[in-house]
């Protein structure tokens, strides 16, 4: 049971940070640094923005020699964390090696960028509408610009939480595994 729990964690891993490896190359290669193509509309462009902060761009005005290493002993702590995570959550939560795998991955792609960089390639770039319910008039922003491995990362930790508050907590549900 542990080996298909592991080989779907590893794979999913893999597929994330070959597919973020493999479009950040493409829009390097493709776009100049700070230009745009639109995709649909206002709605959504490919971006191409270097990022050294952390996902969806926090952080990333404030200029430091040490932003970066403390970003990768950050990022490193995490993968620790994601690991226990992955050992310790009961093995029958069938989507917890998906959740971990998007995690995982999604922290390797931005680790690579980091380390090779000392920034993060962004491009994925999203404006939402306004939208008018009854009287009020919600007026949306542009979300921060981000990239395959922030979104598998967010996607991941949604997914993680669920999960946790279906089976009651980790530590909970380990003790009576």
């Amino acid at each position: 049971m542990f080996k298909k729990r592991f080989y779907i964690f590893a794979i999913i891993s893999v597929c994330i940070i070959a597919a973020d490896r493999v479009v950040k190359w493409i829009v390097r290669t493709n776009l100049d640094l700070n230009h745009s193509i639109d995709v649909l509309g206002d709605l959504l462009k490919i971006s191409y923005i270097l990022n050294s902060g952390i996902a969806f761009g926090l952080f990333d005005p404030n200029p430091s020699p040490l932003k970066t290493p403390l970003l990768l002993i950050i990022q490193f702590i995490a993968l620790g964390v994601i690991l226990y995570i992955f050992f310790t959550i009961p093995r029958d939560v069938k989507l917890a090696p998906v959740s971990m795998g998007l995690i995982f991955g999604g922290a390797i792609g931005n680790i690579i960028d980091r380390i090779l960089r000392g920034e993060v390639v962004d491009f994925i770039d999203l404006d939402f509408p306004d939208i008018s319910i009854l009287f009020l008039n919600i007026r949306m922003s542009r979300w921060p610009t981000f990239n395959i491995a922030d979104a598998s990362v967010f996607v991941g930790i949604v997914m993680l939480l669920i999960i946790i508050i279906k089976i009651g907590g980790i530590a909970e549900s380990t003790e009576s595994a």
